[in-house]
């Protein structure tokens, strides 16, 4: 407990999901945390469960397709706090469509949040980490920026460009020592994430044997805080540019401790390297009422 005490965490997308987990994770850590969505009903609920668990938490609606909202949150975290040390990039959309089904309208707001919205709150935070001499970005990506998959038409491109951007900024920003890194999502053995877009009112609405499967606040908290404060405390002396799992980086910070695991990508970069594997003889592939599909090939 404490070590992000005096330290200011903005996550972005934590009005539910995995973002708020985390978002709660630094709160209980000693950081301040901003708390960023669109929704501001499911923000004030991220609020109670931090100041429940004694937490600061400041939030701020905030619609990431919106170039002068970005630049209005810049503003307004620099107002309250006079800096950021840890900016997560976690928000993310997707629209669940096949190219027949969608628009150009959902592939650019897909672009805008989970590609565009990161570059922008990296360069809109930029001067204040140089000024305060370092910080750590957060990219959160998943296996949609490793392999194709269907019905994620726009959110795959967005996160396959999410790791570019992630090493650009690496190379870029280590000369302010800041450290830029991704880092996969993951839950609890035995449950899986919410998906993307279903707010918690369309989640609770779902029938139980699907509710029971997600995993709480609680348990991703205990399973992953040491991973992600790792992350968060990250500069460019430390680990930089790298592609890390959540779970695979929780497990060696329990197994090989914090300074060897620090020791095994200190002074890395990632590079993409693309493999041909067995083309599926189905896909089941999620839909935009959460609901799903499967699609066969001859």
């Amino acid at each position: 407990m404490g070590r992000l005490e005096g330290k200011v965490a903005l996550v972005t997308g934590s009005g539910r999901g995995f973002g708020r987990s985390v978002a709660v994770a630094y709160a209980m850590e000693g950081a301040g945390v901003v708390s960023v969505a669109r929704t501001r009903q499911e923000l004030d609920r991220t609020a109670d469960i931090i100041h429940a668990r004694g937490g600061e938490v400041f939030i701020m609606p905030t619609d990431l397709s919106r170039v002068e909202e970005i630049y209005k949150l810049r503003d307004e975290v620099l107002d309250v706090f006079g800096r950021l040390d840890i900016l997560f990039n976690n928000a993310a959309t997707s629209p669940w469509k096949t190219i027949e089904e969608m628009t150009v309208e959902d592939w650019d707001r897909t672009i805008a949040v989970n590609l565009r919205a990161p570059f922008l709150l990296a360069k809109a935070f930029l001067g204040a980490m140089r000024t305060q001499g370092g910080g750590s970005i957060v990219n959160v990506t998943s296996g949609s920026a490793v392999k194709g998959f269907v019905a994620e038409l726009a959110y795959c491109p967005s996160k396959y460009g999410l790791e570019g951007l992630t090493q650009c900024l690496a190379l870029e920003l280590r000369p302010h020592n800041i450290a830029v890194n991704s880092l996969t999502v993951a839950t609890p053995q035995g449950k899986v994430l919410k998906p993307t877009s279903l707010t918690e009112a369309e989640a609770g609405a779902m029938p139980e044997e699907v509710r029971a499967r997600y995993a709480d606040v609680d348990s991703m908290v205990e399973a992953f805080r040491d991973a992600w404060v790792f992350v968060a405390l990250q500069d460019a002396s430390g680990v930089t540019g790298q592609r890390l799992s959540t779970r695979q980086l929780a497990e060696e910070l329990k197994t090989e401790g914090w300074e060897a695991t620090i020791a095994k990508y200190r002074g890395k970069l990632t590079e993409a390297v693309y493999e041909p594997y067995d083309f599926p003889s189905s896909v089941r592939y999620q839909t935009p009422d959460g609901g799903w599909k499967e699609l066969k090939y001859e």
